[in-house]
């Protein structure tokens, strides 16, 4: 059966991602038995290794291939939003009319818990190889090949290019490999680089923030009711303003308004003391005409 890699979430990065992860590929011309859940992507480096020996235990081809390229990971292979293979030369080797089992892993930790490492060293599997083919006999011998692939920079434009080189190396290397051959591309850690860090812009971090504010809220205002506030606020621990309080300053504030209305018509009449004098006011004043 044709082993269709390209099918796999191997070559498709998730954004959660490990950052100290390596991708894991082993195809051959030979029939595989596949000792892994196709729907794990995540494994650790020992259960990596521990189904490679029994792919191998029964020494499947004369020929092997051990293709290192370090500090490589999942999302280097594809992209991740467009899903185009990005080293077309390993993705065309992989899915070749000649393959025909194997089994590939997205991301490889060191440790059972998750934890980062060295990832797959190159002399484990040369050592599971020799041991499985120890007693083979046949004409050609076993032949084991290695290749050690330059590891990419922790620059972005720098890596993918590096990524296009080495992707060349590995259309060179697969074109020269025997019909009867098994591949074994991984990705060791390189110590001596420095630690990439990655950096993830999540557009949902000023929600989540808003969120915790109201939690927060909710948590504060749940603990004054129930008595307990030593450390909540000032508006908070007291109400100061309840509804009949703000009724009562919207009318205090209305009359107050009126009064002033009132009170400033008044002051500005201007009538004459002589005009509430009986004898000079105007009643007086009519009489005597």
């Amino acid at each position: 059966m044709r082993f269709e890699i390209a099918t796999a979430s191997l070559l498709a990065s998730t954004a959660a991602a490990w950052s100290d992860s390596s991708p894991f590929v082993l195809f051959s011309t030979s029939e595989l038995p596949y000792t892994l859940p196709k729907t794990t992507q995540l494994r650790s480096k020992s259960q990596v290794l521990e189904a490679t020996r029994d792919v191998l235990a029964s020494c499947p081809t004369d020929h092997y291939v051990l293709i290192s390229q370090p500090d490589v990971h999942a999302s280097d292979l594809r992209h991740p939003t467009t899903g185009k293979c990005l080293s077309p030369e390993l993705c065309r080797g992989a899915t070749g009319a000649s393959v025909r089992g194997g089994f590939n892993i997205a991301e490889v930790v060191s440790g059972s818990g998750g934890s980062g490492g060295e990832g797959v060293d190159r002399s484990e599997l040369d050592a599971y190889i020799r041991e499985a083919c120890a007693g083979r006999k046949n004409e050609g011998g076993l032949v084991v090949d290695h290749y050690d692939l330059t590891a990419l920079p922790a620059d972005r434009d720098a890596r993918s290019a590096q990524l296009a080189q080495n992707d060349q190396k590995i259309g060179s290397i697969l074109s020269d490999a025997t019909k009867d051959s098994t591949v074994i591309y991984f990705s060791p850690r390189n110590l001596n680089e420095e630690k990439q860090t990655y950096e993830y812009d999540d557009p949902s971090a000023s929600l989540q923030m808003e969120l915790r504010r109201r939690t927060g809220d909710v948590v504060i205002g749940s603990r004054a009711a129930a008595g307990d506030s030593s450390s909540a606020p000032l508006f908070v621990k007291y109400q100061f303003f309840t509804p009949g309080i703000f009724m009562g300053l919207i009318s205090t504030l209305i009359m107050l308004a009126i009064l002033y209305v009132g009170l400033s018509a008044v002051s500005s009449l201007q009538v004459s003391y002589g005009a509430f004098d009986k004898e000079m006011g105007p009643a007086a004043q009519k009489k005597n005409n």
